[in-house]
């Protein structure tokens, strides 16, 4: 035998043994498969069967309604009932301003006063000088009355009489003009001194003693002692729906409150595209003025639908909402998933859409708890 000859069979010995183990390590990997097998479905024939337990879950019934009913929250804001700019009509240095902010007062109650330190003295001279027109007056009156008796005798010209008559109508004539002019100074003294229009509180004190001010300058801001008011942007078909004396729901400082619609704008807002609405707060409710509130307006939405609570929804994939029914079959009750459409949300229920028959049940709470086609225990809420 070559050398060529002898390698060659050693190559082929070489092969025929790697194939004779791998076949015998297969065979035996085999036969363990094949007798555990065998152990297991002996152990399992030799064991009686236990039926799993089923899972309790809360199950109601879906009751079919035509709509539902959604509260609206429309933010407006507290105002006085009547607000004055309150400033002198003539200008002048102010002398006294005799309240403060926050301070109520009566109607008529002075306020402030200007300086009328001019007009007393002028006052004054009028008054001299209507005097001495009344003393002319008198002296034309006796020396006409003389006259008259003097010419009915022939003594006295007609001239010199009706001279007499004229001088007393030029007195009484420049007397009723100094009236007039103290009448106008009384209106300056008048108009010195800024009371209350009506029971008011004060609001801003824009002016102090000292300070000139012109004429129609803001010195106080007074708001009106009624009950304060709301005004509030509502849509136009909102807006449209209701009618002036409506009793309706307003939220303020986390308080509800029934008041009373007084007055409804004709027009609307160029900003917003609301029309306003304005509401009377109701006696002895104590509003800051200028603070937020709420009216809340019910607005029934015709959509069929049924009411479930939040915790029975199952979230699905691309944002898709599903509900778990529960149906009767002969092995008990079992579970399947249900696709809904959720419609309306009040924080705690879901208003949904979906095929489901009125009396159809479904799991009120942790629905991911069981899996489709699982049977349960259906406990009734």
């Amino acid at each position: 035998m070559t050398r060529h000859t002898a390698s060659a069979f050693r190559k082929a010995l070489g092969r025929a043994l790697t194939v004779t183990v791998t076949l015998m390590v297969c065979g035996a990997a085999a036969a363990a498969v094949i007798g555990g097998f065998s152990l297991i479905a002996a152990e399992g024939d030799a064991a009686p069967g236990v039926a799993a337990p089923r899972a309790s879950v809360g199950v109601m019934s879906v009751e079919l309604a035509q709509g539902y009913t959604v509260t609206r929250r429309f933010t407006g804001q507290v105002e006085a009932a009547a607000r004055t700019d309150l400033g002198f009509e003539l200008g002048g240095r102010i002398t006294e301003v005799l309240v403060e902010e926050g301070d109520v007062v009566a109607s008529g109650t002075v306020l402030a006063r200007l300086d009328t330190s001019a007009l007393i003295p002028e006052r004054a001279a009028l008054e001299a000088e209507l005097a001495a027109l009344a003393a002319d007056a008198e002296l034309a009156r006796l020396t006409l009355a003389r006259g008259d008796a003097l010419t009915e005798r022939g003594f006295r010209s007609v001239a010199a009489q009706d001279e007499a008559r004229l001088t007393l109508a030029r007195a009484e004539a420049g007397m009723a003009a100094i009236r007039a002019r103290i009448a106008g100074v009384d209106v300056q003294l008048e108009k010195s001194v800024l009371t209350a229009p009506w029971p008011a509180r004060i609001g801003a004190r824009m002016a102090d003693p000292g300070q000139t001010a012109a004429a129609g300058q803001t010195v106080l801001v007074l708001f009106d002692m009624k009950p304060a008011r709301a005004r509030v942007g509502l849509p136009p078909e909102l807006a449209a729906g209701l009618v002036v004396g409506d009793t309706v729901t307003l939220e303020l400082g986390g308080a509800e409150l029934a008041a009373t619609l007084r007055q409804i704008r004709p027009d609307l807002d160029p900003n917003t595209r609301s029309r306003s609405v304005v509401v009377t707060l109701p006696q002895g409710a104590e509003p800051v003025l200028g603070d937020t509130v709420a009216l809340l307006l019910a607005q029934v939405v015709d959509d069929p639908g049924f009411w479930a609570p939040l915790s029975a929804l199952r979230e699905g994939a691309r944002g898709s909402w599903s509900v778990m029914a529960v149906e009767a079959t002969a092995d008990g009750d079992r579970t399947l998933p249900a696709a809904v459409e959720v419609i309306h949300s009040d924080g705690a229920r879901v208003f949904l859409r979906g095929a489901l028959p009125p009396g159809a049940r479904i799991v009120a709470e942790a629905p991911d708890r069981v899996a489709p086609g699982q049977l349960v225990l259906a406990l009734v809420e």
